[in-house]
């Protein structure tokens, strides 16, 4: 597919509006990859290419999702044509923002909202399976030095799958709230690998260092069963020694303690039975 580079290109979606191309945010041939600011009269939005074999999939989830999630970010318009989504033009989202010093009680704001996002997904039984804080997108403003939220929304949904969730999931998404309120980014994977080593797998090893005690992996392989990161868990969990020590989460220095012991009773407890959700741990 041919990039959209000219700025005065206008597209037609299905709902009749009519978007003028103003920026191209990224515009990549191979893989194809094409995320573009438009407008339409005084509004913005984003148009962005999905390729045609998850096109009708994308579809199909944001269908289900239209009427039970108003804290995922989907899709206002279509242009079949040219295989794209329009979405809402946000300020921001939870990558950038967090480089601010904001408040507590703004960054429990946004986590909050994107906690409903996600829940919201899975009462669909919907898994967002690239959960990230560049996915969680924030409407925002400053005024006066102070900044306001407007509107939270978790999005980019185009890798998501209509399952029944992963409890994976939720301890990648404890990483962003880590991220939003700690600034560290602790399952980003910075440094080369040697050839063979999976990027997974040294998610997963982090995971099993800071979050996992004996008893709490054991309760999460029995609920697992038959899965086949069984395997890649009792790996990681074997690799553990006196020279290569797990650094739990919960001897961390430089963490808020009520911070810290929230995170630790959310996935810190790897056994889905003895852990709390994220809905009753940002409910006050």
């Amino acid at each position: 597919m041919s990039a959209l580079r000219s700025p005065t290109l206008l597209l037609t979606g299905l709902s009749g509006r009519t978007y003028t191309i103003e920026h191209a945010l990224q515009e990549e041939v191979s893989p194809p990859r094409q995320v573009y600011r438009a407008s339409a009269g005084d509004d913005k939005f984003i148009l962005k290419y999905i390729h045609p074999v998850n096109f009708e999939d994308l579809q199909e989830i944001s269908n289900r999702l239209r009427d039970h999630a108003n804290h995922v970010r989907l899709a206002v318009d279509t242009i079949s044509d040219k295989s794209m989504f329009v979405f809402e033009h946000f300020t921001g989202h939870l990558l950038t923002l967090t480089q601010k010093d904001l408040p507590l009680v703004v960054i429990k704001r946004i986590l909050k909202s994107a906690l409903t996002g996600l829940a919201e997904l899975h009462d669909q039984d919907i898994v967002h399976t690239d959960i990230k804080p560049d996915n969680v997108f924030i409407n925002w403003q400053d005024q006066n030095d102070e900044i306001c939220i407007n509107k939270v929304q978790l999005g980019d949904l185009e890798d998501a799958a209509h399952t029944p969730p992963d409890c994976s999931m939720v301890r990648k998404q404890a990483g962003n709230w880590i991220c939003a309120v700690h600034k560290r980014i602790i399952f980003a994977i910075r440094e080369e690998l040697e050839d063979g080593v999976d990027k997974l797998a040294v998610v997963i090893e982090r995971q099993r260092s800071y979050f996992a005690d004996k008893d709490g992996l054991n309760g999460l392989l029995k609920h697992l069963g038959d899965n086949p990161w069984v395997q890649v868990f009792e790996v990681t969990r074997d690799g553990f020694n006196q020279e290569t020590p797990r650094e739990p989460f919960k001897f961390w220095n430089g963490v808020d303690d009520d911070f810290k012991d929230l995170i630790c009773a959310m996935i810190a407890r790897f056994d889905p039975a003895r852990r709390i959700t994220g809905a009753s741990g940002f409910g006050a």
